[in-house]
């Protein structure tokens, strides 16, 4: 899974002293989403995504029972738990709870262990080809599968994010600022563990995103053009591509290994 969730050649995002904190709450005037808005809420998306791929990449290479996918996980799996570590220059501080399979709590892993809860808050800064990214991030996230006698991992959980950054838009003509608020559902996305180290990309499930977004005039957080409320739903089909749908009309694949955004 060492590309999974991986956008713009790499990742974008997370959080600075610009950003308020998790779930800060946005006031600006409304507005409607038009087609360049939902192009810019599905980079936005993108965005997002990467800091989520981060939990799945951190969580499933350090769990004793998934597949190990190079030398990059391997060391993550002989982290010390409660721990903090960095990837993509966005630094975790997480935990993990493990459960047997009539969802008792353990001590520590165990060759029964059939699922596991990892609790996450990142903090951070991403800079990409297209982005500069500041963003908080807490996640709640359940891994059922974990057990070797199992072949899919199935996650489920939520997040909330704050993003504040500066971006291309899709078209690359303009320089967008966004700050971004979201409460995020990840429901039933599942990953073969036989492809964790070739890709690892979701087999089926859904992230759906429910968004409240400034579009800034400029980088200052009080320089407001525009408040947006979306709904944005992101489909996995077992493909480098999954679907990204905006307010249920604007469709757009993303290419998780390029970071390429098209229009579908």
């Amino acid at each position: 899974m060492t590309r999974f969730f991986k956008t713009s050649a790499a990742a974008f995002l997370i959080l600075l002293p610009l950003v308020t904190g998790c779930g800060s709450k946005v006031t600006a005037p409304g507005g409607d989403v038009t087609a360049q808005t939902a192009d810019d809420l599905a980079v936005q998306t993108a965005t997002s995504l990467t800091v989520v791929g981060g939990d799945f990449q951190i969580a499933l290479g350090a769990t004793p029972q998934a597949p190990a996918a190079g030398a990059r996980r391997a060391r993550l799996a002989r982290a010390a738990w409660d721990t903090t570590f960095t990837w993509n220059g966005i630094t975790y501080e997480a935990s993990r709870t493990f459960y047997d399979p009539l969802d008792n709590e353990m001590p520590e892993w165990g060759p029964i262990a059939w699922w596991m809860r990892w609790t996450s808050r990142a903090y951070g800064t991403y800079e990409g080809p297209r982005d500069t990214a500041h963003v908080g991030h807490d996640a709640v996230l359940d891994f059922h599968g974990i057990n070797v006698a199992l072949d899919t991992v199935r996650a489920d959980g939520m997040c909330r994010d704050t993003l504040e950054n500066r971006f291309r838009s899709l078209d690359g003509l303009r320089t967008r600022y966004f700050y971004w608020v979201s409460s995020t559902t990840i429901d039933a996305v599942r990953i073969l563990k036989s492809t964790l180290s070739t890709g690892g990309w979701p087999i089926s499930g859904t992230v759906t995103y429910v968004v409240s977004a400034d579009r800034l005039r400029s980088n200052s957080r009080t320089d407001v053009e525009a408040h947006l409320d979306a709904t944005v739903v992101v489909t996995f089909n077992g493909t480098v591509e999954p679907e990204i749908v905006v307010n249920g009309t604007y469709r757009y694949r993303w290419n998780m290994q390029t970071g390429a955004i098209t229009r579908a």
